[in-house]
């Protein structure tokens, strides 16, 4: 995105209860969330002229949020989107704040993912499926219709490319579940994971086991953008948007010419020259995570890693918070919860504010973070962030 850095800022994040069964619609987790990171940024309802969201049609829309907040805001969007929707939408509230449009946006997402539709699961119409993922007619018919057996041929060829192995999806898994229990909340606080038990545990679709896939959860997740002058007026400390990549798309894998591609190639060099930074200047990472190998594969694009070195960069412990990138330091979507990745950006938020400091939760030394998004192979985006 444009010249923005340093111009907008994150100043309110907020996340209702984390369940397997909320027993609750998603407009009250949406509240919930709303209703915290709100009271985060020290504003009240009425200060929000702007509401976004993004769902597959399992959440309520923003013009619900808002009536029920009490506010008649000036502009609702609601997107069907995953992976990298948190940062266009930022990146779509930074332009609405721009013209002069908006002041103050929330961005949120709602779901019952595991006690509702589920991704993946049932309630996906076949049909649908085909019209919607571009491609599909060449895959679904003949039984991959889950998101597991698709990015699992990616992986499968990306491995064999690359010589990256079973044992480095695992040092992914592990680190990850090893931040999960600094982490209450998590799902799996409490359920620590290591090597052996990794590499006994039987495939659900290779070369991923149940610990490489992310998890199910009912919850919600929020944030509110504005401008870095009415940031200062805000209750908590700012997060400054140096840099944004909001969305590179490009063709789906079926017409590449090099199916080792990915979006995020092309997203890394553009939100690097946003913010004016290289990959040793970043502190801390929330890498989109839906899967362990998506990890692995970004770790690349973003140029933490060369290719074909990215399995012994994690494997040398880099991913834990005394490594070189602590990553998805509340657990990420493998080990903590799921909300199409917005729950990554609350937890940069956090570590980049210093919220942590005096627990072993805190990555020392944390002042510029990087979180990406990743809705497939073929769209990504990412955005870095910064301390005062």
């Amino acid at each position: 995105m444009g010249k923005i850095k340093d111009r907008y800022a994150i100043v309110g994040v907020g996340e209702s209860e984390r369940s397997k069964k909320s027993e609750t619609t998603p407009l009250h987790m949406a509240l919930d969330a709303a209703r915290i990171a709100i009271e985060d940024a020290g504003l009240e309802a009425k200060d929000i002229d702007g509401f976004m969201s993004y769902n597959e049609n399992d959440s309520c829309t923003s013009h619900q949020l808002a009536t029920y907040l009490g506010v008649r805001p000036k502009y609702v969007k609601d997107i069907l989107g995953g992976g990298s929707s948190t940062e266009m939408l930022i990146s779509d509230a930074i332009s609405l704040i721009e013209a002069g449009e908006l002041n103050t946006v929330l961005i949120f997402r709602s779901m019952n993912g595991r006690s509702g539709s589920r991704m993946g699961g049932g309630g996906w119409d076949p049909d649908m499926l085909q019209t919607a993922f571009e491609g599909g007619s060449y895959i679904i018919p003949y039984g991959a219709a889950s998101p597991g057996q698709w990015f699992g041929l990616f992986a499968t060829r990306h491995m064999y490319e690359t010589g990256i192995s079973q044992e480095h999806l695992g040092h992914v898994c592990v680190s990850f579940y090893e931040h999960a229990q600094r982490n209450p909340n998590a799902f799996f606080h409490g359920r620590p994971l290591d090597m052996e038990e990794y590499m006994n545990t039987p495939y659900l679709s290779y070369p991923f086991t149940k610990h490489d896939f992310c998890l199910e959860s009912d919850e919600a997740n929020a944030i509110i953008v504005t401008s870095a002058e009415r940031a200062r007026d805000c209750k908590s400390k700012p997060v400054y948007i140096m840099g944004l990549s909001s969305r590179q798309c490009h063709p789906h894998a079926h017409y590449w010419s090099d199916i080792t591609q990915v979006a995020s190639d092309y997203v890394a060099p553009e939100v690097y020259q946003s913010a004016g930074v290289k990959p040793e200047d970043i502190h801390v990472a929330s890498i989109y995570d839906c899967f362990s190998w998506v990890v692995l594969r970004q770790l690349e694009a973003f140029g933490f890693a060369p290719r074909g070195e990215v399995g012994d960069f994690v494997a040398d412990g880099n991913l834990r918070l005394d490594g070189k990138l602590p990553t998805n330091t509340a657990g990420g979507m493998l080990s903590e919860g799921y909300t199409h990745g917005m729950n990554n950006v609350l937890e940069i938020v956090r570590q980049i504010r210093h919220e942590y400091e005096g627990t072993d939760r805190q990555v020392k030394d944390c002042e510029i973070g990087i979180c990406t998004g990743w809705a497939g192979p073929d769209i990504a985006g990412a955005m870095i962030l910064r301390n005062e």
